[in-house]
């Protein structure tokens, strides 16, 4: 079963009351990076690309899906702003151009299921961070993934979409495995279908770890794009590393 294939035509209308994306843009617009080129790695329908990319020269989309990519090249089109797009994994990247800022957000990462491919990662965007770049990304917690998403199911319903979320938590691959099963209105009728998702809890001292082994010096931690230092309890550890 494919990822993300039919859920980039719901994604944005899902996503959009869970997730403040002016909020989130504006702490990574205030990090003070220069703004010639910018990577979004996972950048899904890119709703948070464009905030950001617009405010650069060019603008790189990175997805592995190429139904969510084909919605983000859309938007950039409308704002005519300009991108390239490539339908290749986080560990794929390998660009001639360097980038002032590189980001990826909304637990992109909690998506790749072993740490030496999260090693790569972080290879790939030191290589390609200009000097004094800037990398942010974001990682749903340990506590998020075991105690939040867990064995718990949920159920949604509106006017035009309902779905059931039946999650199963993988306790010796710290994984959990999330089912969900979608019915959209189409005039008369609902179209069903459904989508399988695993990610991974990583502790934030092993991501900081892995960090500085592939050479960044400077790396911060904060709760979810907040000033705010991570607890136990938070959801959403957002990492900010530069190169220096």
């Amino acid at each position: 079963m494919e990822s993300y294939k039919h859920f980039s035509t719901i994604y944005d209308a899902l996503m959009m009351e869970d997730i403040d994306y002016p909020k989130i843009a504006a702490f990574i617009l205030d990090q003070k990076t220069p703004r010639r080129r910018y990577l979004d790695l996972g950048c899904g329908t890119a709703t948070l690309s464009l905030l950001i990319g617009k405010h650069f020269k060019e603008t790189y989309l990175v997805d592995l899906s190429p139904e969510m990519l084909t919605v983000a090249e859309e938007k950039f089109r409308e704002k005519n702003l300009s991108f390239r797009a490539f339908a290749i994994s986080m560990e794929e990247i390998d660009f001639k151009e360097s980038f002032d800022l590189i980001t990826s957000s909304i637990d992109a990462l909690n998506y790749l299921l072993h740490e030496e491919d999260i090693l790569r990662v972080f290879q790939k965007v030191y290589t390609h961070l200009e000097e004094e770049g800037t990398f942010i990304f974001d990682v749903q917690s340990p506590y998020k993934i075991r105690e939040v998403l867990g064995n718990k199911d949920y159920v949604y319903t509106s006017a035009d979409l309902a779905y059931t979320w039946e999650n199963y938590f993988v306790a010796e691959d710290d994984v959990v495995e999330m089912t969900l099963n979608f019915f959209v209105k189409k005039g008369s009728y609902y179209e069903r279908f459904e989508e399988f998702h695993e990610e991974r809890a990583y502790e934030p001292d092993v991501l900081q770890r892995l960090l500085q082994s592939v050479g960044f010096q400077y790396v911060h931690q904060v709760e979810d794009y907040s000033a705010h230092t991570p607890t136990d309890h938070s959801e959403r550890i957002t990492f900010i590393v530069r190169k220096r």
